[in-house]
């Protein structure tokens, strides 16, 4: 299953390449020459967004949100961006995750890639900007994952976001406390902040399916009221106005 990022109108275009990579697990682009509204839905991963504005070219870094909320792509006519693989943050990056998540700043902060921002102004093409990043894939460090972190992203995912962290955690054979504690200093979050994005992440995808059945069963959610309520919270929609008002979740 695939997590979407963003919700789009009808006036963005969008494209993206999935990857078979330690790191990336694709690159996307968004065109938004009116700079309409578009949504942060929360995805657990670390981007980078190059964005354009009056032409000019500048690159982000941007952990996952945390609930829905106006995306900053909404003020700028073009972003191309790099989607880290869940559970993986690159090294440069990784002493500072409590900080990236729910924030933004400036990739040069950590690492100077204005020379890469300059060449990804120019290209003309989103396959351009892809094989481009795709030589120079170590300039943001290896891929440095925690076993027990990769254990409890995978779990997670197997639950579909619909889980106990204490069963959790006696099932990997630790306490509670050290499980979440290594899980937040390689992710930035709590296990169960993970799992609520993961169990929105399904959700978004029986919406997608028209499945509403599925979600009330399978999620846990505790009846109708309460799953609409998370799914606003996650995405500043409602089912209703999801279905009715053209917007497209990538």
């Amino acid at each position: 299953m695939e997590f979407k990022t963003f919700c789009t109108g009808t006036h963005t275009t969008y494209q993206e390449i999935r990857m078979e990579h330690d790191l990336i697990h694709k690159f996307y682009e968004i065109g938004n020459p009116m700079q309409e509204k578009i949504l942060s839905i929360p995805d657990g991963c670390v981007n980078i967004w190059f964005l354009w504005n009056q032409g000019k070219c500048h690159a982000r870094l941007i952990g996952s949100a945390l609930m829905g909320k106006p995306s900053l792509v909404s003020n700028h006519e073009r972003c191309f961006g790099i989607k880290f693989n869940a559970g993986v943050v690159p090294e440069v990056f990784l002493n500072d995750i409590g900080h990236i998540i729910n924030n933004n700043c400036p990739v040069n902060i950590y690492k100077d890639i204005t020379f890469m921002e300059k060449a990804v102004e120019q290209m003309g093409s989103f396959e351009e900007r892809v094989l481009y990043m795709l030589e120079r894939d170590n300039v943001f460090g290896k891929n440095q994952v925690n076993t027990i972190t990769k254990l409890i992203v995978e779990d997670v995912a197997n639950r579909m976001g619909n889980l106990a962290v204490s069963e959790l955690a006696q099932a990997l054979g630790y306490s509670q406390h050290y499980t979440n504690l290594v899980f937040r200093q390689n992710i930035g979050m709590p296990i169960k902040q993970y799992s609520g994005i993961v169990r929105i992440q399904q959700a978004i995808y029986g919406i997608e399916k028209k499945s509403h059945d599925f979600l009330y069963e399978s999620l846990g959610y505790y009846d109708q009221s309460h799953f609409i309520r998370e799914f606003k919270r996650y995405t500043l929609l409602t089912p209703k106005s999801y279905d009715k008002d053209d917007w497209m979740f990538v």
